[in-house]
């Protein structure tokens, strides 16, 4: 008789290892490499076992997963069918939010994909490991939340001493030099910027004017957008001053200001070398302040608006004028109309043309001509009553 010696058949497990390293100081104790290095060795030397791929973020938060893409690819191919057992370092490696870390260690125990966390020794298939994994997965948390309490108190003390570092966050036009704010080559740009709105330019038109100079952005290749300027504009930093805190501390779970928490700003004058003037500064603000009081009762100017717009109201509903297209037998003319009243809002104001509405604000300032720059300067707005106009100067105006 002839015996046969069968070899014992090792079903092959298909092995994911998850790495995140988070702060230069884990990546000098334990690098990002040296988690790849280990965990490669390892599975090549188990039998039973054959890699899928390595799935790492480095330098990425631990508290959130959507902001982690290798993590998300991996829970996505574990879903597919693609991995068996996944290898973590530690659970504060795999997630340092409870409810999430919990969240999918259960969706993965669903699908029957274990996970092994390493330095706690837990094995989520084992029947002992929920208890376990929960006080482990909140003592992660728990870390992470005392971490943040320490940054956000030695930001508060900083502030007190009217100190804050810039750091990775720079700040277009300045470089942090011994601690201290310094303009550098880019200031130009930011110069350009706060002198072409006082002057009474768009910021779209800004961000053109900046495209053909060659501008560039510090973090971008795209041209600047309007948002980006208007965020210059409204940065004290650039008149010399600073303010500290200006938005509640991070919570340390969503990564978002969080408005509960309670924060002290404190404002620092002269703090540092200018880029614009007070005056200019001061110019733009107003001009700031003006573009959102007009926002908030519907006045949004465009480059290709009419000078009028925004200027022309209702005395009887407090609406703005707007001007149409109409039609007689001459053909089409324009004409201002109460928005209230073609909104239906019982208003009985009246139509007026534009011929008439030109030739009447230019007899009601005394003028030969109505010259647009003038009635910029001086009109704060005409108001379109049943029997004429009546035109408001602006205070600076009337007081002279």
């Amino acid at each position: 008789m002839i015996i046969h010696r069968i070899a014992k058949q090792v079903q092959q497990k298909r092995v994911a290892p998850y790495a995140r390293v988070s702060t230069l100081a884990e990546q000098q104790e334990e690098s990002y490499e040296t988690q790849i290095n280990y965990y490669t060795q390892l599975i090549d030397q188990t039998e039973g076992w054959e890699m899928v791929r390595m799935y790492a973020d480095p330098g990425i938060t631990g508290t959130s997963a959507k902001k982690r893409p290798e993590f998300m690819q991996m829970i996505q191919d574990a879903k597919d069918g693609k991995i068996d057992l996944i290898l973590c370092k530690s659970i504060s490696r795999f997630s340092r939010n409870f409810a999430e870390a919990q969240q999918y260690v259960h969706e993965l125990k669903s699908i029957h994909v274990e996970v092994w966390f390493e330095k706690e020794g837990v094995h989520t298939f084992d029947p002992n490991s929920d208890l376990l994994f929960s006080a482990m997965a909140a003592a992660a948390q728990e870390e992470s939340r005392a971490i943040s309490e320490n940054v956000k108190w030695s930001y508060r003390k900083l502030a007190e001493q009217g100190i804050r570092h810039v750091g990775n966050n720079h700040v277009l036009g300045y470089d942090e030099v011994n601690g201290k704010l310094t303009p550098n080559k880019d200031a130009w740009i930011v110069k350009l910027m706060f002198e072409e709105y006082a002057k009474g330019k768009g910021p779209a038109e800004i961000a053109r004017i900046l495209e053909e100079k060659g501008a560039k952005r510090m973090r971008s290749s795209r041209r600047f957008s309007s948002s980006s300027i208007l965020a210059v504009l409204k940065n004290e930093v650039y008149v010399g001053d600073r303010l500290l805190q200006k938005n509640p501390p991070q919570n340390y779970l969503t990564k978002r200001p969080d408005p509960t928490e309670a924060y002290d700003s404190k404002y620092l004058s002269g703090d540092h070398e200018a880029v614009v003037s007070h005056d200019v500064w001061d110019a733009v603000q107003k001009r700031l302040k003006k573009t959102e009081e007009n926002r908030e009762i519907g006045i949004n100017h465009r480059s290709t608006a009419h000078f009028l717009y925004g200027r022309i109201f209702c005395p009887e509903c407090g609406e703005l004028y707007r001007r149409f297209t109409a039609r007689n037998a001459s053909g089409p003319y324009k004409t201002w109309r109460c928005r209230g009243r073609v909104n239906s809002n019982g208003c009985c104001s009246r139509h007026i043309s534009e011929a008439e509405l030109l030739d009447g604000i230019t007899a009601a300032l005394g003028w030969k001509e109505l010259d647009e720059s003038s009635f910029d300067a001086t009109v704060d707005k005409v108001l379109i009553m049943p029997d004429g106009l009546q035109v408001v100067m602006k205070r600076e105006e009337m007081s002279a």
